[in-house]
């Protein structure tokens, strides 16, 4: 959809009469949607504003109608037993259909809503973002985007959100160069997961081994992109190297212990593919739940990141995500250059520090030399990627810059 300039213009004013209303009000309506586990990224930003009376804090579950009906199920039980473990209060989602979704907009009457995506017609439509411009729509990437292009930087939402709350200057100058408001609305505050990965204090998800012998720990974290139909260079690496992973794991299961860690849309679009199905999935799945050296990983990756040994993966957030780890990682790319056409320059940085596998010896490789044998000649210059672009400025949390920012745009005083 064409963006119109009177559109972005008359956004302004209205957001404008939302800060002015905030204002006289004193009070601040914050809505936090939640789509699944993997992508709640405002943990840390809800524990502070919970704790700041000048807001008033809800969090509505709401799953992408994008997905399986499954895969939505699954989404939303995870919310729940999440945000239940942590005692937090929330807005539930009935997956069955027979009660309305909650109506945020005449219920709440929000003043900020933070989005999970930037995407339109993600959700449902009481709580899709194509309902709320006249709201101050705020939003922390769900991914540390590190392709180019419209997809990551310039959909309406983009464009119309009040505040886009980016990880570094080096984001901020792809979004200026590529969106068709250059930008003016980003924030540099950090990427949320710095926050997470900083201040750990997670616990062990890696099951026991029931001889009690230690096993080094590798994640595979594969895609789901099969094809271009989302306007990104597809991977397809899931379709070869599926049962060679499965192979490893159990070919080496006196030796590691392998978490398989699918991004959250692999479910629907294997679902769907013409060579898996449901039932085919299904088994796949299930087996690396059950294997005694393998698990099965849906939820939250952070304390799966700090405990774990290394990863192999293609996905594009972990490319940077995990260098906040330290520990040696592999990207899967049978065509790794014709890949790297698509990246941003931050992205090739990052690239460089990570081993490329684009063939199984290649893995082998990787596990048996680097992972086993502890010999990693590239950590120096993941820590010194770490040091020059994932540190938050000005040597706060990534949470305390995002409040530190709305109480500044909002005019409200600092306490």
């Amino acid at each position: 959809m064409y963006l119109h300039v009177w559109q972005y213009r008359n956004v302004g004013r209205v957001q404008q009469r939302r800060v002015d209303l905030v204002r006289q009000r004193g009070k601040v309506r914050v809505v936090f949607l939640a789509m699944s586990v993997p992508i709640w990224k405002y943990q840390h930003l809800y524990e502070l504003l919970r704790r700041d009376g000048r807001f008033e804090v809800t969090i509505v579950i709401s799953p992408s109608i994008d997905y399986d009906k499954e895969q939505q199920r699954q989404d939303v039980v995870g919310l729940r037993k999440f945000f239940d473990e942590n005692n937090i209060s929330y807005v539930d989602f009935d997956i069955t259909g027979q009660t309305e979704p909650f109506d945020i907009k005449n219920k709440i009457d929000p003043d900020i809503i933070f989005y999970p995506q930037p995407y339109e017609r993600l959700l449902v439509s009481q709580h899709d973002c194509i309902n709320f411009y006249d709201r101050l729509l705020c939003y922390y990437p769900y991914a540390f985007m590190t392709g180019k292009g419209k997809f990551s930087y310039d959909f309406h939402f983009h464009n119309l959100a009040w505040r886009l709350y980016y990880p570094n200057e080096e984001i901020r100058h792809e979004a200026e160069v590529t969106a068709w408001n250059k930008g003016r609305n980003v924030r540099v505050v950090g990427h949320p997961n710095g926050d997470d990965f900083t201040y750990w204090d997670g616990t062990d998800p890696w099951k026991p081994m029931s001889d009690g012998r230690p096993r080094k720990r590798i994640i595979w974290a594969p895609h789901f992109s099969f094809d271009d139909k989302f306007g990104q260079l597809p991977r397809g690496n899931f379709l070869w190297v599926a049962h060679f992973m499965l192979d490893l794991a159990q070919r080496y299961q006196e030796f590691v212990q392998i978490a398989f860690k699918p991004h959250p849309r692999l479910l629907t679009e294997l679902y769907n593919h013409p060579d898996w199905g449901r039932q085919r999935t299904d088994d796949f799945y299930q087996l690396w739940a059950d294997m005694e050296n393998t698990q099965l990983e849906l939820g939250n990756y952070i304390d799966l990141f700090m405990t774990s040994d290394a990863m192999i993966h293609d996905s594009g957030s972990f490319v940077i995500e995990y260098l906040y780890t330290h520990k040696p990682v592999m990207f899967i790319s049978r065509d790794i250059n014709h890949f790297l056409t698509g990246q941003t320059d931050l992205s090739r940085e990052a690239f460089a520090q990570l081993y490329i596998g684009k063939e199984e010896s290649e893995i082998l490789d990787f596990v048996d030399n680097v992972v086993l044998g502890g010999d990693d000649p590239m950590l120096p210059q993941r820590m010194a990627f770490y040091q020059r672009h994932l540190l938050p400025p000005g040597g706060k949390s990534v949470a305390q810059n995002t409040l530190d920012d709305l109480i500044e745009s909002l005019g409200m005083a600092t306490e």
